[in-house]
């Protein structure tokens, strides 16, 4: 016990530690040293889990050293199985900067290693409310900030510029390629939980990636601008598949911005401040897949609507947080009538 206790109180020092450091106006080596202390605190946190988890797992070996990071994500991955999956993705990417890091020089990476960090912050706190009751939210706001003297650019935008330019490093390209195949292997087994956090200019919302962007961008050979025309825009509607029903032509502006206008981590924020017990978990995860197959409470857009194969982004209208407390409890005491 008193083991566990000191791996996660070392595990919560070294993310809180990252976080403050990555939020200083002036750092210098700052993405170098965020990585260095986010895999610390995810090796730790890793071992406390092995300890109280997984008793024939000898933590320590004979030469007293003790297990290297990737079998520590290897076994908590067999153990956790699926729900792990994208966790174990973006630490692996993480961890292949840390040791590459020397030969990206050259090359402008600071974009793609902040949407990935935020990830694996935000995949932290999760497993430490998961998986020891650590609500980390309650201790610290750890929110990595995109705040500078130039203008913000999103990771996606990022890669999407990258993979198309014939002038980066073959470093580059190569980290580019360790991010998509990490994307691909999530797709082919159903997963859209992203190894990448994406963020507005404005901080304002989160556009959820899914390894469908990623592949996307990393694959695009010629960068496209998408131009959408707006006609005849509404401030309200109900959808329904009935044949029957009154034609009505929305624009694609209209429906994500009046209706669709959730994204996933949206929900997830909302739901954690509704319901006492929720856990963003595999059943949660399998809650959100079902109704992602309602009309009224999802809809698809296209990163290039002129080509369905670039990729998709998935917005939910606010009515899936009343779909989600039949499944929840709330917060909120029961009106009394």
């Amino acid at each position: 016990m008193a083991a566990d206790v000191a791996l996660l109180g070392n595990a919560k020092a070294a993310m809180f530690a990252g976080v403050e450091i990555h939020n200083k106006p002036i750092f210098q080596y700052r993405y170098e040293v965020c990585t260095l202390l986010v895999i610390n605190a995810w090796e730790l946190a890793l071992k406390a889990y092995i300890h109280k988890e997984l008793k024939s797992v000898n933590l320590i070996r004979k030469d007293g050293t003790t297990k290297p990071f990737l079998e520590c994500v290897a076994c908590v991955s067999s153990a956790l199985g699926r729900a792990f999956e994208p966790i174990r993705h973006n630490l692996e990417i993480l961890y292949e900067y840390r040791n590459r890091v020397a030969h990206f020089y050259p090359d402008d990476l600071e974009v793609v290693v902040l949407g990935l960090l935020k990830a694996s912050v935000l995949f932290f706190c999760e497993f430490m409310e998961a998986q020891f009751g650590e609500k980390l939210y309650e201790e610290a706001n750890l929110i990595l900030l995109p705040i500078g003297f130039t203008r913000p650019m999103s990771p996606l935008d990022f890669i999407s510029e990258r993979s198309a330019a014939n002038n980066c490093s073959g470093e580059v390209k190569a980290f580019l390629q360790f991010i998509r195949k990490s994307s691909e292997s999530l797709q082919e087994q159903g997963i859209d939980e992203s190894v990448i956090v994406n963020y507005s200019v404005a901080m304002v919302n989160e556009s959820r990636i899914k390894n469908a962007d990623l592949t996307a961008a990393i694959n695009n050979a010629v960068p496209q601008g998408n131009v959408i025309a707006i006609s005849n825009v509404i401030s309200a509607a109900s959808l329904t598949n009935d044949p029957s029903a009154k034609q009505v032509r929305l624009s694609e502006e209209t429906v994500f911005t009046q209706i669709f206008t959730e994204t996933y981590y949206d929900v997830v924020g909302a739901a954690r401040e509704r319901f006492q017990d929720f856990v963003q978990s595999s059943r949660f995860n399998e809650i959100m897949r079902e109704l992602k197959k309602k009309p009224s409470i999802a809809r698809t857009r296209l990163l290039n609507p002129k080509n369905p194969r670039t990729g998709s982004q998935t917005f939910y209208s606010r009515q899936i947080i009343d779909e989600l407390a039949k499944y929840y409890t709330s917060n909120q005491a029961p009106e009394v009538k």
